[in-house]
């Protein structure tokens, strides 16, 4: 699978999520509830993740941001 197949299932909207021991790269559907526990697409290795949001410090992609995305 591809982050093609996220994109079109609906995950659109790019995250980061960290905690002491977890740096993850997300796609998320738009309206998740990232307090909750939600589904995502890790970018990095490529596979779907059930996520507890509370255990992260979520943040918005921003690649408009010349000090880098996160």
């Amino acid at each position: 699978m591809t982050d093609n197949v996220a994109v079109l299932a609906g995950f659109t909207r790019e995250v980061f999520a960290t905690a002491s021991e977890y740096d993850l790269h997300l796609l998320v559907k738009p309206d998740a509830d990232l307090d909750g526990t939600f589904r995502a697409w890790d970018c990095d290795e490529q596979e779907w993740l059930s996520v507890n949001g509370w255990n992260f410090n979520i943040n918005d992609v921003d690649w408009s941001n010349p000090e880098g995305p996160w």
